[in-house]
């Protein structure tokens, strides 16, 4: 009889990871539905109301349990597993979205643009009373370089019919990238770009050459070195399925959520005369 009923639990257990299983995807579905319409409705963050934060803060804390991906940091220089990615963490690596460019290297590999940010060292961006913040994006190619971009504009050109007279300034961050566990990239800053995108309506980008300024290593700001594995500069990856990305940043902390760019958007974001500037 104690055999048979420790058969019936293991029975029990069994359907009911299986039927977990089989809900995870709707559930997962649903609660990304939600948080793009919040992030929508709080302009990536910016104007995120208290209420907002909480909601976003709830909905990631259960996205974060059903993960979908096993190994986010494959493909990524110093990955513990140290084999190249083939689909780790994804069950169809094929079965992706119509329209997503997704990379061959591993599971970050691609463009992805911000939704929504606590983030405070982000967020004070646009107290600027003169330059506003435009789309801002994460570059990350792998085995190991990450590039934060974030588009700057005049204020004042909200005023005018959207792309008239568009003028932007386009910040690249380079940061160098290392796998420190599954689910933790390191990160060396290494420079700073700063391009003229547009001016008044004319295209800029060709006209004048990026200046790229070399991040200074600070002596003593980190006695283990920059590339070391007790270096404050790092992220945690806490979602990632094919076309959404949640990291959470250690210093000065904040959650990031973005999302797999298309092919179409990756190209009205890189030429200025598609208007996908301001």
């Amino acid at each position: 009889m104690a055999a048979l009923s420790e058969e019936n639990l293991q029975t029990s257990a069994a359907v009911e990871a299986s039927r977990r299983a089989l809900d995870e995807p709707f559930e997962r579905a649903d609660l990304k539905g939600q948080l793009l319409r919040t992030c929508a409705a709080c302009n990536r963050g910016f104007g995120a109301s208290a209420m907002d934060r909480s909601n976003v803060d709830s909905i990631l804390a259960r996205l974060s349990e059903l993960n979908p991906c096993a190994e986010p940091t494959a493909g990524v220089t110093g990955c513990p597993s140290g084999v190249e990615w083939v689909g780790r963490g994804f069950e169809n690596r094929d079965d992706y979205a119509s329209g997503f460019t997704i990379g061959a290297q591993g599971p970050l590999d691609g463009v992805w643009r911000l939704i929504y940010t606590n983030a405070s060292d982000v967020l004070s961006l646009d107290v600027n009373p003169i330059a506003g913040v435009g789309p801002i994006s994460q570059e990350i190619t792998l085995p190991d370089s990450v590039v934060n971009v974030i588009d700057l504009y005049p204020r004042a050109a909200s005023l005018l019919p959207l792309g008239a007279l568009r003028t932007t300034t386009r910040l690249r961050v380079a940061t160098r990238a290392s796998a420190r566990s599954a689910t933790r990239i390191g990160l060396t800053f290494e420079r700073v770009g700063i391009e003229a995108r547009a001016l008044l309506g004319l295209d800029l980008s060709k006209l004048l050459p990026a200046l790229s300024i070399p991040l200074p290593r600070i002596p003593g700001s980190n006695t283990a070195g920059a590339d070391s594995d007790t270096s404050p500069a790092f992220f945690e990856v806490g979602y990632l399925d094919q076309d959404m990305l949640l990291i959470l940043q250690n210093q000065p902390g904040g959650a990031f959520v973005l999302v797999r760019e298309t092919e179409n958007e990756m190209r009205m974001r890189t030429d200025p005369s598609a208007g996908g500037d301001f």
